[in-house]
């Protein structure tokens, strides 16, 4: 009887942690309403990191590459200043909330397996 109420006391916690989850596949009452904000669609945590995995070897390619990939239209911007925007779009969609919300669900699950 009471392993049954831990299981269900853990199982409550990892709810409460799903239901704080903030971030790109979190909840939107996480948005701050004066921030301007731009969205783009994932699948999943795979397909996101597909995405930033990208993102990062374009940096790399870039930066190693001899050619110039900057458009017309951006010619006076430098490689590394087009390097740099990417890099910090990158930081800004990295899914922090769900590692530590993983995190904490394999705490919880080892909580359980240990008891």
């Amino acid at each position: 009887m009471k392993s049954k109420k831990k299981r269900l006391k853990t199982l409550k916690e990892i709810q409460q942690l799903r239901n704080n989850l903030s971030g790109l596949l979190g909840n939107n009452k996480s948005i701050d309403p004066n921030g301007n904000y731009v969205s783009f669609e994932v699948k999943d945590n795979n397909h996101l990191l597909t995405q930033i995995i990208s993102l990062l070897e374009v940096c790399v390619f870039a930066l190693d590459g001899e050619g110039m990939m900057l458009s017309p239209a951006n010619q006076y911007a430098s490689k590394e200043d087009s390097v740099t925007q990417v890099l910090e779009l990158v930081l800004c969609i990295l899914p922090d909330s769900q590692m530590y919300f993983i995190d904490k669900l394999d705490e919880k699950l080892l909580e359980l397996e240990n008891k």
